[in-house]
C-alpha cells in the first residue's frame, strides 16, 4: 500500500511539473496593412518554439490560447506581405492584446512550409526545394481545375493526370503516380491504379498548395518517389463566409479545315461552385459543391462532373481539435482515347463505339484528431478511406469486364515534440490497405505498414540538420512481402539574413500498383496482360541549392537556385511483348535512369502593383540501361508570369499574362506507331494564357468580381499526351460574388 502511494505521488509530481500543467495564458489582437490600414485576413501566426498558432479572421483578428507565461515571440506570415515578428511578455494575469502591421510586397512567395517536415517551418529552414501556391495565387488566376495551378511551377509539368516533378514521371496512361498527393494530410491516390483524381479535389476550398521537389518517401512512403503535392483547405472564420462563382465560355474555331465541324455550333464549357463557411463557438463548418460541363474541342470527348465537399471541426478545449472531412465526385464522360490520325486530330478512330460512356464515382471520408499534449508536443491521428468506382458502359449497361471498385484505407499516427529549443523530433506509424474488386484485376488486397522518425537539430551559426528514416513493409496477397528503407539527410544554413544555403539527399520508392501487376484487359487497340512479379521502383534524389531574398535593392527580389541529381532504379514501364502474336503490353522493371539538372526561380516587383516571376529548369534525362534519352521527358521547362494591379477611383483592375515553354519530348516508344497512326508526332510547347479581372466593389458597392480568362491565346497546337491534341484556345467569362 505504501509503495502504491509513493507511485501515485510520483506521478502527480511529474505531471504537475510538466509543461502540460504549466501556467499558460492568452494572446490576441489585430493585424492590419501598414499602408492602407486594412484588416488582414488569412495571416498565419506562430508562437516560436511551440506548436501554437492561429489564422486571422476576415476582420484581421486572432486569438491564441495555452501560451506559456513569460517572453513570447509571435511571427506573422502571409502571401503578398513581408514577414513580421513581435516580441511581448505574457505576465501572470494571463492575457495580452497586440496590434501590429505588415508591409505589402508584390512578390507572392510563401514564407512558411508545412509538408517538407510535416510541421510548420520557415521556408529558409527547409533543406529541399519547395514551391507554394497561396490563396492569392489561386484566386487571382481564377483557377477552376487544380491541375492548371501546377502548370506554372518551376520544374513541374502535368501530362494527363500525371504530375511530373523534375522528370521523375513519364507517361503511363494514368497508372502509378510517382508524386504523392495529399489533402489536409490525407493521401488521395486511388487503391487500384494508384493515380491522381483531380476531379475530386474541392477547388474553391483549397487555401494553399505546397510542392516538395525530390524524394519524399522518408516521411510519406510509397508514391513520393518524385515529390509531394500537398493541399490545405481554408479555415472557417467567425463571420459567415459565402462565395458563389459562375463561369462559362467556348473554344474558338480551329485554324485547320480538316479539324473543323466535328459538331454543329461552337463547343462550350460552363460551370459553377458555391461555398459557405462559419465558425460558431467551438464548432465550425465548410460546405461546398459545384458542377462543370465541357463539350470539348474534340469529338467524343464531352464530360460532365459534379462534386461536393464538407469539413466539420470541433474544438472541445484549447488542447484538442477533431475534424471530419468528406468529399464526393461523380463524372460521366465520353471516351476519347487517341486521335484518328494527325489530319483528323479532333476525331476518334472510325471503330470507336459511340454508345460508350465512362462513369466514375469517388468518395473520401477522413477524421483528424489533434491533441496538444503540451505547448511543445502534439499528437495527430488520421484514419481515412478513399473509395473509387469505375464503369465502362455501352448503351447505358455497365460492362463487368471493365468495372472496378477500390477502397484505400489509411491510418496515420504522428507525434511531434520540440524537446529543446534546438531539437525537434517527429515520428509515427502508418498503415494502408488497398482493397480491389474487379474482373480486370481480380480480388486483390495490398497492405503497406510503415514506421518513420525524423530529427531536426539547430546548431550554432544558424545551421539546421535534418535526419530521418522510414521503413515500409509492402505485401500483396499472392506475393512475398518486401521491405523498403527510405533514409534522408539534409542541412540548411542561414549564412546571412538574406542568403540561405541548403543540401539534401534522400531515397524514394513506389510499390507497384494492383493495376500494374494484375491488369488483364483490352484498352482500345491495346491488350494488357498481368505481371505480378514487378518489384518496387526506387530513387535517390540529391540537391544543393540556395535562396536569396533582398528587399532593399533597387527592386525587391527573390532568387532560388538548385542543382539536382535524380537516380532512378527499376522503373516500372509499359512494354510490348513482340514474341506474342497479339503483341500485348505488360508492365515490368526495365529502366535504370539518371536525371541531372539545374533550376532557377526569380521573383521581383518592378513597382507598386507590378509583379514578375520566371522559372527555368534544364535537365538531361538518360536511360542508362539503353544508353539513350529517357522516354517521355522534356529537357527544358520554362515559365514566365507577369501581373499588373491598377486602382484608381472606381477602377480596380488586375491584368495577368503567363507563358509556358516545354521542349519537345525527344524519345517515345516508336512501337506505338504499330497501333496508333502518327503516334510519334510531337512538337515543343509554347502556351500563353492571359486574364483580366475587375473588382467591382468600388464601382457597384457590391462584393462582385468579373473576369475574362483566355487559355492558349496563340491557339498553338501541340500534344502533351501521345496521339492526343492538347486543349486549343478557349475563352472563359467568370463572375464571383462573396
Amino acid at each position: 500500500m505504501m509503495k502504491r502511494t509513493y507511485l501515485v505521488v510520483a506521478i502527480l509530481v511529474f505531471f504537475a511539473s510538466s509543461p502540460l500543467f504549466a501556467d499558460t495564458g492568452r494572446v490576441a489582437g489585430y493585424i492590419t496593412d501598414r499602408l492602407t490600414g486594412k484588416q488582414l485576413a488569412g495571416v498565419t501566426l506562430r508562437v516560436e518554439n511551440t506548436r501554437l498558432g492561429a489564422i486571422t479572421n476576415t476582420k484581421g483578428h486572432f486569438e491564441i490560447t495555452g501560451v506559456p507565461i513569460g517572453d513570447v515571440v509571435l511571427s506573422a506570415t502571409s502571401v503578398g506581405y513581408e514577414s513580421e515578428k513581435v516580441k511581448t511578455i505574457l505576465r501572470s494575469d494571463g492575457s495580452r492584446e497586440i496590434v501590429f502591421t505588415m508591409m505589402p510586397s508584390d512578390i507572392n512567395s510563401s514564407p512558411i512550409i508545412v509538408s517538407a517536415g510535416r510541421r510548420v517551418q520557415a521556408v529558409q529552414d527547409v533543406p529541399i526545394s519547395v514551391a507554394t501556391l497561396g490563396q492569392q495565387d489561386l484566386v487571382k488566376r481564377g483557377i477552376t481545375q487544380l491541375d492548371d495551378a501546377l502548370r506554372y511551377v518551376s520544374g513541374v509539368n502535368v501530362v494527363g493526370d500525371q504530375v511530373n516533378i523534375r522528370g521523375a514521371s513519364g507517361f503511363a496512361f494514368g497508372l502509378g503516380s510517382r508524386t504523392m498527393v495529399l489533402l489536409d494530410g490525407f493521401p488521395l491516390l486511388s487503391g487500384d491504379n494508384g493515380d491522381i483524381k483531380f476531379d475530386v479535389l474541392p477547388v474553391g476550398d483549397v487555401n494553399r498548395i505546397e510542392i516538395i521537389k525530390g524524394a519524399g518517401s522518408a516521411l510519406y512512403g510509397t508514391g513520393a518517389l518524385g515529390g509531394v503535392v500537398s493541399m490545405f483547405t481554408k479555415p472557417a472564420t467567425p463571420e459567415l463566409d459565402v462565395n458563389v462563382r459562375l463561369y462559362g465560355g467556348l473554344y474558338t474555331p480551329l485554324r485547320f479545315d480538316d479539324w473543323q465541324n466535328y459538331r454543329p455550333g461552337t463547343p462550350t464549357q460552363w460551370g459553377g461552385d458555391a461555398r459557405i463557411s462559419q465558425k460558431i463557438g467551438d464548432f465550425s463548418y465548410n460546405l461546398s459543391g459545384g458542377i462543370r460541363q465541357d463539350q470539348s474541342y474534340r469529338d467524343f470527348d464531352k464530360k460532365i462532373r459534379g462534386f461536393g465537399f464538407g469539413k466539420f471541426q470541433w474544438t472541445p478545449s484549447d488542447m484538442s481539435t477533431v475534424t471530419l472531412s468528406t468529399l464526393y465526385a461523380l463524372q460521366d464522360s465520353e471516351n476519347f482515347i487517341y486521335w484518328k490520325n494527325l489530319a483528323n486530330a479532333t476525331l476518334p478512330p472510325d471503330l470507336q463505339d459511340r454508345s460508350e460512356r465512362l462513369v466514375s464515382e469517388k468518395l473520401a471520408v477522413a477524421v483528424e484528431w489533434m491533441e496538444l499534449l503540451s505547448n511543445k508536443t502534439s499528437l495527430v491521428i488520421r484514419p481515412s478511406v478513399f473509395s473509387t468506382h469505375f464503369e465502362n458502359r455501352i448503351n447505358g449497361i455497365a460492362l463487368d469486364s471493365n468495372t472496378s471498385t477500390s477502397n484505400a484505407v489509411n491510418l496515420d499516427v504522428m507525434l511531434t515534440s520540440t524537446l529543446t529549443d534546438n531539437l525537434t523530433i517527429t515520428g509515427g506509424a502508418t498503415g494502408r490497405a488497398n482493397i480491389v474488386n474487379a474482373d480486370v484485376y481480380g480480388s486483390q488486397v495490398q497492405t503497406i505498414l510503415s514506421g518513420f522518425a525524423q530529427a531536426e537539430i539547430t546548431l550554432p551559426m544558424r545551421v539546421i540538420l535534418t535526419a530521418g528514416v522510414r521503413v515500409d513493409r509492402e505485401e500483396t496477397r499472392t506475393l512475398d512481402p518486401q521491405l523498403e528503407f527510405s533514409p534522408k539527410l539534409g542541412a540548411s544554413w542561414r549564412a546571412t539574413d538574406a542568403l540561405t544555403l541548403r543540401a539534401s539527399t534522400g531515397r524514394g520508392f513506389r510499390a507497384a500498383t494492383i493495376a500494374e501487376r494484375y491488369a488483364n484487359i483490352r484498352y482500345g487497340p491495346f491488350r494488357v496482360r498481368p505481371n505480378p512479379d514487378i518489384r518496387p521502383e526506387y530513387s535517390w534524389s540529391t540537391e544543393i541549392g540556395g535562396r536569396l531574398e533582398v528587399r532593399d535593392w533597387l527592386v525587391p527580389i527573390e532568387i532560388d537556385l538548385a542543382v539536382f541529381d535524380n537516380e532512378l532504379f527499376d522503373l516500372i514501364e509499359p512494354t510490348f511483348d513482340l514474341d506474342d502474336p497479339e503483341v500485348p503490353i505488360f508492365f515490368r522493371n526495365v529502366t535504370r535512369a539518371r536525371i541531372i539538372g539545374t533550376e532557377v526561380t526569380v521573383r521581383t516587383a518592378l513597382g507598386r502593383g507590378v509583379g514578375l516571376e520566371t522559372g527555368l529548369t534544364a535537365m538531361v534525362p538518360r536511360d542508362l540501361t539503353l544508353n539513350e534519352t529517357l522516354k517521355y521527358r522534356n529537357s527544358l521547362l520554362w515559365y514566365t508570369r507577369g501581373s499588373w494591379s491598377f486602382v484608381a477611383g472606381p477602377l480596380d483592375l488586375e491584368v495577368q499574362a503567363e507563358y509556358r515553354y516545354q521542349s519537345k519530348v525527344e524519345s517515345i516508344d516508336e512501337r506505338l506507331n504499330l497501333f496508333v497512326p502518327n503516334a510519334d508526332q510531337r512538337v515543343p510547347g509554347h502556351i500563353v494564357d492571359a486574364r483580366i479581372f475587375w473588382n467591382a466593389e468600388r464601382a457597384l458597392n457590391a462584393p462582385l468580381r468579373f473576369g475574362i480568362l483566355a487559355k492558349n491565346v496563340l491557339d498553338y497546337y501541340y500534344a502533351e499526351v501521345v496521339a492526343n491534341l492538347s486543349p486549343t484556345r478557349s475563352i472563359l467569362f467568370q463572375v464571383e460574388w462573396r
